[in-house]
């Protein structure tokens, strides 16, 4: 994992000595909660986001692009956090910087063909040439670059690029100042009940905030909207398939918000609602004891903490 930022270091608030708190945002779904927050940092002023607080999205690396477990999640991000604080870093994290890098400098050939290719090739050398697990801590970068460099022989100039492979990659996460988010779903195709109780017992014992949704994050967007309240919380809670492509939050959101898709939707429509649903948010579960098995959210909580 790594944060997608605008600046590389720490800024101060212009109108006072203020430091910026940053709070990290990982979400579990690919598009959905990404397009809503990049609503909520770009409309910040009208929702009344606290000027010092910085959103920063945590973006998947290579390796993590479909993972949708709650708790693999978060025991990479703790993982990545040590990594982080002690700059020793897993043969895992060094493949997926060069990787991030190879796509950034546009040196591999677009599509998704191309990037599982080079992948299983940087597995290959790991594994079978340095025997290596993925696991193992690299103690030279540079010399393991130098070995990487000579095995993809097209990429013999890599061992020049090092400080740009390595440079913002770390999570500048500060444990004093900011907050780590995980805005996650509860369904329970993704993970089981040991494993939810695994997630909320890190999160408290790493001060992260859990902000879960119960069946998924389409019901947080269903409480912009007071009809929620006729909505039947046993199918909710269920969350079956109305149909081939969709299951019942989704297809009764689509009936309030015409045209949503969880890669494009009407962000503009459900900002200027997110007071009603801060306050239908209070008529369900936002306990996170409880909302494993209750219809709720938590991300009206999140909401009105950053407006603090």
């Amino acid at each position: 994992m790594r944060e997608k930022r605008n600046f590389a270091q720490r800024t101060r608030v212009l109108v006072s000595d203020e430091v910026r708190k940053k709070y990290f945002l990982i979400y579990e779904g690919a598009d959905t909660e990404r397009i809503y927050f990049e609503a909520v940092d770009q409309n910040r002023d009208a929702i009344g986001i606290n000027p010092i607080i910085e959103l920063v999205p945590i973006l998947r690396s290579y390796s993590e692009d479909n993972w949708s477990n709650p708790k693999k999640i978060i025991d990479r991000m703790i993982l990545n956090l040590q990594e982080s604080n002690t700059g020793i870093i897993s043969y895992e994290t060094f493949l997926n910087w060069i990787m991030e890098y190879l796509q950034e400098e546009k040196m591999l050939p677009p599509g998704r063909t191309a990037a599982q290719t080079m992948w299983a090739r940087l597995k290959v050398l790991v594994t079978e040439h340095l025997e290596k697990t993925m696991s193992e801590p690299v103690n030279d970068l540079e010399d393991t670059l130098n070995t990487i460099a000579e095995y993809l022989q097209e990429f013999n100039n890599l061992t020049n690029d090092l400080p740009k492979i390595i440079s913002n990659r770390a999570i500048t996460y500060d444990s004093d100042i900011d907050k780590i988010c995980f805005v996650v779903d509860r369904d329970r195709g993704d993970f089981t009940e040991r494993q939810y109780w695994d997630v909320v017992q890190k999160c408290k014992e790493n001060g992260f905030g859990l902000y879960m949704s119960n069946p998924c994050f389409e019901f947080w967007l269903l409480l912009h909207f007071d009809e929620v309240m006729n909505l039947d919380n046993e199918k909710l809670l269920a969350n079956a398939k109305v149909t081939n492509a969709r299951r019942y939050a989704e297809y009764e959101l689509r009936q309030l918000l015409p045209r949503y898709s969880k890669s494009k939707y009407n962000t503009a429509e459900l900002l200027s609602r997110i007071d009603t649903a801060i306050r239908n948010e209070t008529m369900f579960c936002e306990d996170e004891d409880k909302i494993e098995n209750e219809v709720g959210s938590r991300v009206g909580i999140l909401i009105k903490e950053m407006r603090q």
